[in-house]
């Protein structure tokens, strides 16, 4: 009898494993049905790049993985690349940098510090790309603070904008003037899937374009309403990172990432299988992503308070109470669901504004939280009010 309860055991136990390992590679051809099997033999070319050969990275990035940044120039890749890159502001003055942000020296080498201490230890390049697309897009209020803040507390090298039109308006005029090393990346858009599905979408075309970008050059993403509370060092000595928004969801509108890293190209895969108009707002770009991350755990870091909190769902928090935004990395303002009438346009708007947005914003344009007086707006008024 103790044998045969034995063998019962065994035979369950055995009956489990195979139960997991199938269902686990079900899983993963659902998430990656072409290549699941093939991800780090995953080769791509950039979009719009207009070249037939495809590039493999993965020979290149398991060899250098430890030295990477030391040996890999963004600016000149994306130049070599054959893109057009067009200077928007570019100050070599160090004196200009830190009056261009109202910084005081001991701010910067405070916000700095930590570069010295772990710059042996960091993979992802100190750049920022943003991705701007179509012609009819406002650069408001808003997308002004997050460049201002990526240049207050990020201060990368370079401020790349990718897209097939250079921003217009009063409020990119002041933001060219204000913030250094902006530089627009030329690039027409696909409308397509790598399976030849349209995207449903036009975030869909973004989702993919800042996967890409990534994955060939490395840096920090950035969706344009999010704003940067402090230095990203301690995220770069990882290969890749993005934050939880919610339970089961990873949020693309912050990711940081080495070129070449295979979590990169894990989330690129998912395009393959791309659905067309059956294709959900956030499936790829959020609730795969997650999937996938508990996939693979060991090729991504993933914050969970510091980049995505408040989420799309607590825009309360954002913009008509404080939430303490104390140990963020970023804020991520979800703006397009804040009622179009009630946005903040300008600086008189947030001046004495005791929410949380009115602080942050408040912090990147003054250097303090602090409520500022009304009689201000007279000398720093929004330029379309001017």
């Amino acid at each position: 009898m103790q044998h045969l309860a034995k063998a019962i055991f065994l035979t369950l136990i055995a009956l489990t494993v195979f139960l997991c390992t199938f269902l686990g590679n079900e899983f993963r051809q659902r998430l990656l049905p072409n290549r699941g099997q093939t991800l780090f033999k995953f080769i791509y070319a950039p979009s719009g790049s207009g070249k037939g050969a495809y590039l493999d990275l993965t020979e290149e990035f398991e060899h250098e993985a430890d030295n990477i940044t030391e040996s890999f120039n963004v600016f000149r890749a994306i130049q070599q690349d054959g893109y057009l890159l067009t200077p928007m502001s570019v100050i070599e003055s160090a004196h200009d940098r830190l009056q261009m942000d109202g910084a005081t020296e001991d701010e910067v080498i405070r916000n700095n510090a930590d570069h010295l201490g772990q710059s042996q230890n960091l993979k992802v390049p100190n750049v920022v790309h943003y991705v701007y697309t179509g012609s009819g897009l406002q650069f408001t209020f808003v997308n002004y603070l997050s460049y201002r803040s990526v240049g207050r507390y990020i201060r990368p090298e370079q401020i790349f904008v990718h897209g097939d039109h250079v921003p217009t308006g009063p409020w990119w005029d002041r933001t060219v003037r204000e913030v250094t090393d902006i530089y627009h990346v030329r690039t027409i858009p696909s409308k397509t899937a790598p399976n030849g599905k349209t995207y449903r979408f036009p975030a869909h075309v973004s989702d993919f374009m800042r996967t890409e970008i990534l994955l060939r050059y490395g840096g920090i993403y950035l969706d344009p309403d999010v704003l940067v509370v402090k230095s990203f060092t301690p995220l770069r000595q990882y290969s890749a990172v993005m934050g939880l928004e919610a339970p089961g969801r990873l949020c693309n509108g912050i990711m940081l990432g080495v070129r070449g890293a295979p979590f990169l190209r894990l989330l690129l895969e998912q395009y393959h299988s791309y659905k067309g108009e059956e294709e959900g707002w956030a499936e790829k770009s959020v609730e795969n992503t997650h999937k996938l991350a508990e996939l693979y755990p060991h090729l991504i870091h993933v914050e969970e308070k510091s980049l995505d909190r408040p989420s799309w769902s607590e825009t309360d928090l954002l913009f008509k109470q404080v939430y303490n935004w104390s140990q963020n990395y970023a804020v991520h303002l979800f703006i397009r669901l804040w009622p179009r009438e009630k946005r903040p346009n300008g600086p008189e708007d947030v001046l004495t504004a005791r929410t949380m947005f009115g602080q942050l914003a408040r912090r990147i344009m003054f250097g303090s939280s602090e409520v500022k007086s009304k009689n201000l707006s007279q000398t720093i008024r929004s330029p379309n009010r001017a």
